[in-house]
């Protein structure tokens, strides 16, 4: 078994207790990693060494930076459990609230949306994903639930908790990038292969070789987010705005709440247009599809170039300066 055993999950209380159950089960030291406790930032503590203290179970807090928190233990050697509450999944996919209401200005722990994103990411790097109290929870809402996260995170092993030691006797998958694990990437790599189904959880990939209109764009996220093509709770991907020309951009969004972020400017290398993996319940590909197509630019809009493109109403959020450039994959 992994000599680290990291712990996730937006709901605290649910995700301490079986951290500490774990513990206890394997007879491991229980480290906790909170936010604040970090000297340098992003890094798990390591924790005093002793002769029998050779693996450990961490708590990973709310707020603490996932990604960075389970690299800085080995990665794909950490084994990440992600804890679900089955009362509230889909709420805390939905839920608008920050991660640190008294985050300072250009702390993403504050955006709106923060805790939504934290839940979709923690589901996204888990090797494993485990429900506690779904003996509440109606089974075809568990049917739901974990057809979903199978559809986030199509390499975890998604399993109704009895206890922490039954949840880590199968094995789970190891190999590979950390962060190849994520869903959307597999669309995108086209490797999106769930192992649990439902007939109303849906992944789709949009492609679409114009860049988007800024105004007609933020028209379409508004009509999505209202339930024009069914209920959304994940799109990740990349994108490209006309009046931003040139820059790459990621395109994240959770539940209602979105980010669009420049990556560099590349000058069109990385390719022209859009590649967005969508998931969610009771999707219509035709409608989303249509909603976004009416959002690229149109055969005059394109002929006219970026010389008129810049000049378009953007009512997205503005980006700072963009100088970075993104490297050739054979530079």
């Amino acid at each position: 078994m992994p000599h680290t055993i990291a712990i996730m999950g937006v709901c605290a209380p649910e995700r301490r207790a079986y951290a500490e159950r774990t513990a206890v089960a394997l007879a491991r030291p229980l480290h906790l990693l909170r936010y604040a406790d970090l000297r340098v930032s992003h890094v798990l503590p390591l924790p005093r060494p002793r002769a029998d203290d050779t693996s450990a179970v961490v708590d990973l807090g709310t707020d603490v930076d996932l990604v960075h928190a389970i690299t800085a233990r080995g990665a794909a050697q950490v084994e990440a459990v992600c804890v679900v509450d089955a009362r509230h999944m889909i709420g805390d996919l939905l839920d608008d609230a920050p991660l640190a209401a008294s985050a300072k200005p250009g702390d993403t722990r504050g955006d709106v949306g923060a805790r939504a994103r934290q839940a979709a990411l923690a589901l996204e790097l888990a090797t494993r994903i485990v429900w506690i109290n779904w003996e509440r929870v109606p089974t075809h809402a568990l049917a739901v639930q974990m057809a979903l996260a199978s559809h986030l995170n199509p390499a975890a092993i998604v399993r109704l908790s009895r206890d922490p030691l039954s949840d880590l006797q199968s094995e789970a998958a190891h190999e590979g990038e950390m962060l190849e694990r994520a869903g959307w990437v597999r669309a995108l790599n086209d490797e999106h292969d769930p192992y649990m189904h439902d007939n109303r959880v849906f992944t789709l990939r949009y492609e679409q070789v114009r860049p988007f209109h800024p105004g007609r764009l933020s028209t379409a996220l508004d009509r999505l987010d209202d339930g024009a093509a069914g209920r959304l709770l994940r799109s990740a991907g990349f994108c490209r705005l006309a009046s931003r020309p040139g820059i790459l951009a990621r395109w994240e969004h959770v539940g209602s709440a979105m980010w669009l972020e420049p990556l560099g400017a590349d000058d069109g290398r990385m390719g022209l247009g859009q590649e967005i993996v969508f998931t969610g319940l009771d999707l219509s590909a035709p409608r989303l599809r249509h909603l976004l197509d009416a959002a690229a630019l149109t055969d005059d809009e394109l002929a006219a170039g970026p010389s008129a493109w810049v000049r378009y109403d953007d009512p997205l959020p503005a980006w700072p300066v963009v100088s970075s450039s993104i490297p050739d994959a054979d530079d």
